[in-house]
């Protein structure tokens, strides 16, 4: 399932809304509301964003956000227990506050309603306009 999620991530870089939706009609959607995950969190100073360590600890979670800092970029990582290099990354409770919606990168915030696929399908989550959007015939 994990090379899905790639798969699917790749494609939508390529798609427009409208594409990414109709590939979400072969998948079913539950409704949920996220919470605010823990995330690792690292510095990258500029000239070593390939470096090893983060580039597996992304590779594992299949995604990051970064935010650039002054001398290079603040790294996020969601953290759900796997093991990490405490010299390199420290536990930041509740950091990775947001989701995006796959179809139109709108912000999902905490506690607000969305749809997740089911876990037999790659991991999408949809705003609830996306959804609506996908529920048309």
């Amino acid at each position: 399932m994990f090379k899905k999620e790639i798969d699917l991530r790749k494609l939508e870089k390529l798609m427009d809304k409208n594409e990414i939706l109709k590939r979400c009609r072969l998948f079913r959607f539950m409704q949920t509301r996220i919470t605010a995950l823990d995330a690792l969190t690292a510095f990258v100073p500029h000239g070593q964003e390939k470096d090893p360590v983060i580039e597996a600890a992304i590779k594992l979670k299949g995604t990051a956000r970064w935010f650039p800092v002054e001398g290079g970029h603040r790294v996020l990582i969601s953290y759900e227990a796997q093991e990490y290099d405490p010299g390199r990354f420290a536990v930041e409770k509740k950091a990775w506050d947001h989701e995006h919606c796959k179809a139109c990168g709108a912000d999902i915030e905490p506690k607000m309603l969305c749809w997740v696929s089911e876990p037999d399908s790659p991991f999408v989550i949809l705003c609830v306009s996306c959804h609506d959007e996908l529920e048309k015939p």
